[in-house]
């Protein structure tokens, strides 16, 4: 076991004690459920729970307990109880949310009453339409990156390189910035110059803020929106930038539209950067720049994650019936030999026992890309998952500023080298995980992850800065 996992069980277990015993005994009537748990308004287990949406629930009798599995996740007051147990405190009626992972079939809802006694609500999962899902992301992944003439049917938001000045860098930032701001968010759009050549921006950068509870505390998650310029290394530039890092870009526009109505404990930033490729140049200018939108230097800055290049990634096959490595870094790791982040307990705790991923899952042989320092141990590991020191995207930045990090990649070098190059294009994703179907996969489990560690991660208070 972990220590990570050892330390949710030990939560858990804690958490859990008062109710030892209680689901050995005699169960309640069907009609006292009845009356006390109710799930979009009727009676809990009438109805079948849709997979990966939002359900509404009610909780009545002072001191009831509900408790739920893992995979099943309870809101109250629009932020997620991290352990999954709900207590009605006297006789006021408790109300949240219920959202299962898109991977959840059947469950078991336990009620554990105040005098000690318990029933369980067998529960049928059948399909939904997930908060953040695959079919999503690919329609609008296919609209950004398709060119044609009807500007309704596609955006051609493609040449996303910086400088120049680039127009459809421009372009495209404009898109992406009416997307946040349509949705509420206060949202800027960040110029740096640093040449003293207004019309070449060394950075442009889309920031969407979101007021958290307290206003002593900044959080974030992130992705850049430029891509590899033409004759750049190590394959040539590209155009559409598909797998890096339109991906990530599309899954940031996905969790601001998820984000929406949930409440986090600090403000909270969704940005999309510019100029990574050029050497993290937009994040350094956000964290480290003072202006009204910018990185708020008199608050405690907690955690960042980064999306850069997903979607070629476990559970997806290449040709050799293998499975893609799926990567996720927490840092910094100062110490190779222990997990020591708190940040690091949870990004395990969603893999492990949330998504329920085969973390021990290896192939016969080594991959073909070793850039983490635990290399000669992960080298044949399908679900690469731990703390590491890896670099070369944004979240380096925030990292340096002392905030606990995670960074979610794909395949990379010989596992998937198109990236950089001009065939980093949609087609060339749904080509090489074998259809479009098995991209969506791919890209709605990433997805997830991500989007649950930012959740669990604004309700973990030990996750603190490091400076």
């Amino acid at each position: 076991m972990t220590n990570s996992v050892r330390a949710f069980s030990l939560i858990a277990l804690m958490m859990l004690a008062p109710l030892a015993g209680c689901f050995g005994e005699a169960e309640t009537s069907s009609d006292s459920k009845d009356d006390v748990l109710k799930i979009d308004f009727l009676p809990a287990g009438d109805l079948p729970l849709r997979a990966g949406e939002w359900h509404t629930f009610t909780l009545e009798g002072e001191g009831t307990r509900l408790v739920v599995q893992q995979d099943v996740l309870l809101f109250v007051n629009n932020s997620i109880v991290p352990l999954g147990v709900v207590q009605v405190q006297g006789s006021e009626i408790l109300d949240g949310k219920i959202l299962t992972t898109p991977y959840v079939e059947s469950t078991v809802l336990n009620i554990v009453y105040a005098d000690g006694s318990g029933a369980t609500i067998d529960v049928v999962v059948e399909n939904g339409t997930a908060i953040v899902n695959g079919q999503e992301w690919f329609d609008k992944m296919e609209f950004i990156l398709s060119v044609c003439t009807d500007s309704t049917e596609c955006g051609g938001y493609i040449n996303r390189w910086m400088g120049s000045p680039n127009p459809a860098f421009e372009r495209a930032a404009s898109f992406f910035h009416g997307h946040f701001e349509g949705l509420g968010y206060e949202t800027h759009i960040m110029r740096v110059t640093d040449h003293l050549n207004p019309t070449q921006p060394e950075s442009l950068n889309i920031i969407a803020w979101k007021d958290g509870r307290s206003d002593a505390c900044v959080q974030g998650m992130g992705a850049h929106m430029d891509i590899a310029p033409p004759a750049s290394p190590p394959a040539g530039g590209t155009y559409e930038g598909a797998y890096d890092n339109t991906a990530g870009t599309v899954a940031m526009m996905l969790y601001a539209k998820a984000f929406v109505d949930l409440e986090f404990e600090c403000d909270t930033f969704l940005a999309l950067w510019s100029s990574e490729e050029e050497g993290l140049r937009g994040s350094n200018a956000f964290a480290n720049n003072d202006c009204d939108y910018c990185l708020p230097q008199d608050k405690e800055l907690r955690f960042y994650i980064n999306m850069d290049m997903m979607g070629i990634s476990w559970p997806a096959l290449k040709d050799t019936g293998e499975p893609f490595p799926y990567h996720a870094w927490s840092g910094p790791d100062n110490d190779p030999s222990v997990d020591e982040l708190p940040i690091t307990e949870v990004m395990d705790h969603v893999h492990r026992n949330i998504l329920k991923a085969p973390m021990d899952l290896r192939i016969d042989g080594t991959y073909g890309a070793g850039c983490d320092q635990h290399w000669d141990e992960h080298d044949n590991l399908v679900l690469d998952v731990h703390e590491d020191t890896f670099g070369r995207s944004d979240h380096v930045t925030f990292r340096d500023r002392g905030a606990q990090t995670i960074f979610h990649l794909g395949a990379y070098d010989d596992d998937y080298d198109a990236y950089h190059s001009p065939n980093d294009t949609l087609d060339n994703m749904i080509t090489s995980v074998g259809g479009q179907a098995e991209l969506e996969k791919s890209i709605q489990f990433v997805m997830w992850a991500a989007m649950l560690e930012f959740i669990v991660a604004d309700q973990t208070p030990e996750i603190r800065n490091l400076a």
